[in-house]
């Protein structure tokens, strides 16, 4: 069977009475980075179980058809799922998009817009995350473990990016997404693509002398933000994480004792 076109999809679902929105996200919701491989990702949001299992039966999702379809019921498209759960991930993929059939007079565009959007106080995990993970770096470099420092540096950068978005209320983009975000959505200086992204990649490089002047600046907005928490709870090792000269090689009592967890 022909697999059904974009618009005839559209036009069943507007004349559904089952059907109560139609969101289009990835590439085409957005309306950039688009290429010839650009596939139509649809969200159907039905009215209840009963109308979602009947439209998805007709309309499997099937990954790699032109029009991917994903049915889901209003109460479960309404749904908050757990920070930093696989769900919660997904988030990205509703931000800068608007519904294509909204029957519900807005509430879909705001449901949208909704998922696009966290609670600050969510910030205060991964950037614990990512401290950790600068953390260890940090040591491993002390210690002469370079590629292993670099392996850590590297696993930092995931964590930090979703800490500087969640303290804005905002989800972390998709890695494909992120300069397109920072240069069309940008964020307060320092966290701005001309700025944030250089140094990113020195850290991705290698370039271990980046990590303390991020954290400097990631301290900063943690303390603005009301997470300073989480940075005192690094503590006697902050002024080192900082990049303290004097702090340099200090065997800490954190350090002898057991890695955090």
């Amino acid at each position: 069977m022909e697999p059904l076109s974009f618009e005839a999809l559209l036009a069943e679902a507007e004349a559904d009475p089952g059907v109560v929105g139609v969101v289009l996200t990835g590439s085409r919701g957005k309306r950039a980075l688009l290429t010839e491989w650009s596939d139509h990702d649809v969200w159907v949001i039905l009215r209840d179980a009963e109308a979602r299992d009947r439209w998805a039966a007709r309309h499997p999702l099937r990954h790699g058809d032109p029009v991917e379809v994903v049915s889901t019921t209003q109460a479960a498209y309404a749904a908050r799922p757990p920070a930093r759960s696989p769900a919660a991930y997904e988030a990205y993929a509703f931000a800068h998009v608007t519904p294509l059939i909204d029957k519900l007079g807005g509430e879909i565009a705001a449901l949208t817009q909704a998922k696009g959007r966290v609670d600050p106080a969510a910030a205060a995990e991964p950037l614990d995350d990512y401290v950790n993970h600068y953390y260890r770096s940090r040591k491993s470099a002390r210690g002469g473990l370079v590629l292993e420092a670099r392996f850590d540096a590297a696993e930092s950068v995931s964590p930090f990016l979703e800490f500087v978005f969640a303290a804005f209320g905002r989800v972390r983009p998709f890695n494909k997404w992120l300069r397109w975000e920072l240069e069309n959505h940008p964020l307060a200086r320092p966290w701005t693509a001309e700025e944030l992204l250089p140094r990113l990649e020195r850290i991705l490089d290698g370039d271990l002398d980046e990590q303390p002047r991020l954290f400097r600046d990631a301290e900063r907005l943690a303390r603005e933000r009301g997470h300073g928490d989480v940075i005192d709870g690094w503590e006697p090792d902050v002024p080192w994480l900082r990049g303290d000269p004097s702090n340099e090689g200090r065997p800490d009592e954190k350090s002898l004792q057991t890695d955090p967890p």
